[in-house]
């Protein structure tokens, strides 16, 4: 799934995290992109022969949770509340979930699943679903997704401006 379908998942949940700045939750569904970024780039994750392509420490189930647990940690130490370390974990986790329906990327050429469970040598999943569809089809689901996420952003943000206008005393204080 592209950023753009990842970042469904930050702007619909803006609303159950209030102080978290949306930022903070854009970057907690691309963490385990980054991660594979930087896997890539130590040489632990990446084009592999004979698997084509192989990413088990960011992408693989287990370790998802394992980011997504640390990530939670992190976030509920950072704003001390518990409601944000469970937003930003279960956005962390959001990624697997969207790259588990889309995954493997094939466009209208079947690729076997390409999402380890575990580490290299274990089952792969992935149901698939891109690969039974265009690039154009994708983008249309995503954008799809996308906006009403970005509608309920705007209406909690909408909501909080209405809130903090009503609050200021008349005359300016």
């Amino acid at each position: 799934m592209s950023p753009i379908g990842h970042f469904t998942a930050a702007f619909a949940a803006k609303p159950a995290a209030p102080k978290v700045n949306i930022f903070i939750l854009l970057f907690s569904t691309l963490v385990l992109d980054f991660l594979y970024f930087a896997f890539a780039a130590a040489h632990m994750e990446g084009p592999k022969s004979p698997v084509p392509w192989s990413y088990p420490w960011s992408h693989g189930f287990f370790m998802s949770v394992v980011w997504s647990v640390s990530f939670g940690m992190l976030g509920w130490l950072i704003y001390r509340q518990r409601r944000a370390g469970i937003v930003i974990g279960l956005l962390v986790f959001s990624h697997w979930v969207l790259d588990f329906i889309s995954h493997p990327m094939g466009f209208g050429h079947p690729v076997l699943p390409d999402m380890p469970l575990l580490f290299d040598g274990s089952p792969k999943v992935g149901l698939g679903l891109y690969n039974h569809i265009s690039v154009t089809q994708a983008l249309l689901i995503e954008t799809a997704m996308f906006i009403p996420a970005v509608a309920v952003y705007v209406m909690y943000i909408l909501r909080q401006r209405k809130n903090w206008f009503a609050a200021v005393p008349a005359g300016g204080g």
